[in-house]
């Protein structure tokens, strides 16, 4: 009797086995969300799924290190809809300025200042940061430097730049002087002090001052910025 049972428990977990690798659970249907700079393409290679494999014996730990191998991705979630649905929920970092590491070589840097990547040039119009101390860098590392507050500081001003539609005329962001960041344009400079909580009012100033100064001024100027309700002054140094 005990050896019927024994036989009966073993035929209901073969038989429920069999139907878990079978292709009942086969995708059908690969969605990925939340990319924006990655392509499909490149997510899908990395993911190493395709139409018809068992979602259930898809091993999510390994695509997850596949994908996250590009350093552009901060983070990857799957969710299994049975029978055969998976959704790739991929997180990007968001590239806000470049470094000048050396004549010629760029840090790519995220809000938090991890390395990204390192080119010789680049494309889109960012601010080049300058200011930063370190002594050396490794990619997908955060920057390891004595103010870790300025690459908030970096990220606020970078993105009110682009909003200000001004991404392109600005020349660096200085943040050598922790208490006073700098904002420079080709003709003038303009102190934003310490923080970055008012850098979207403070940029929308900027934008304003600029937009009413002749294309090509004669003259060199600072702006001070650092107080935004008080009396803005320009001092020319040229």
């Amino acid at each position: 009797m005990k050896f019927k049972i024994t036989i009966g428990v073993c035929a209901v977990i073969l038989g429920a086995v069999l139907f878990l690798i079978s292709p009942f659970f086969g995708a059908d249907e690969i969605i990925i969300v939340g990319n924006i700079n990655v392509s499909q393409t490149e997510i899908e290679d990395r993911l190493d799924l395709v139409i018809g494999d068992n979602i259930l014996l898809f091993n999510t730990a390994a695509a997850r290190a596949r994908i996250m191998e590009n350093l552009y991705i901060d983070s990857v979630a799957f969710t299994r809809e049975l029978p055969g649905r998976i959704t790739v929920t991929v997180r990007e970092r968001r590239l806000v300025a470049y470094i000048e590491h050396s004549p010629g070589s760029f840090l790519f840097i995220d809000e938090n200042g991890r390395v990204l990547e390192v080119r010789s040039s680049f494309a889109e119009p960012l601010p080049v940061v300058t200011g930063l101390s370190f002594n050396s860098f490794q990619l997908g590392e955060i920057l390891d430097v004595p103010n870790r507050a300025a690459f908030n500081i970096i990220a606020q001003y970078a993105s009110a730049l682009q909003r200000q539609g001004l991404a392109e005329a600005v020349t660096h962001i200085d943040v050598s002087d922790i208490f006073n960041t700098r904002i420079i344009f080709p003709n003038l400079i303009f102190e934003v002090g310490d923080d970055a909580h008012n850098a979207y009012e403070k940029m929308r100033i900027i934008a304003a001052v600029l937009s009413e100064l002749p294309a090509t001024p004669s003259y060199r100027g600072i702006f001070d910025l650092r107080v935004i309700d008080s009396e803005y002054i320009l001092s020319i140094i040229t």
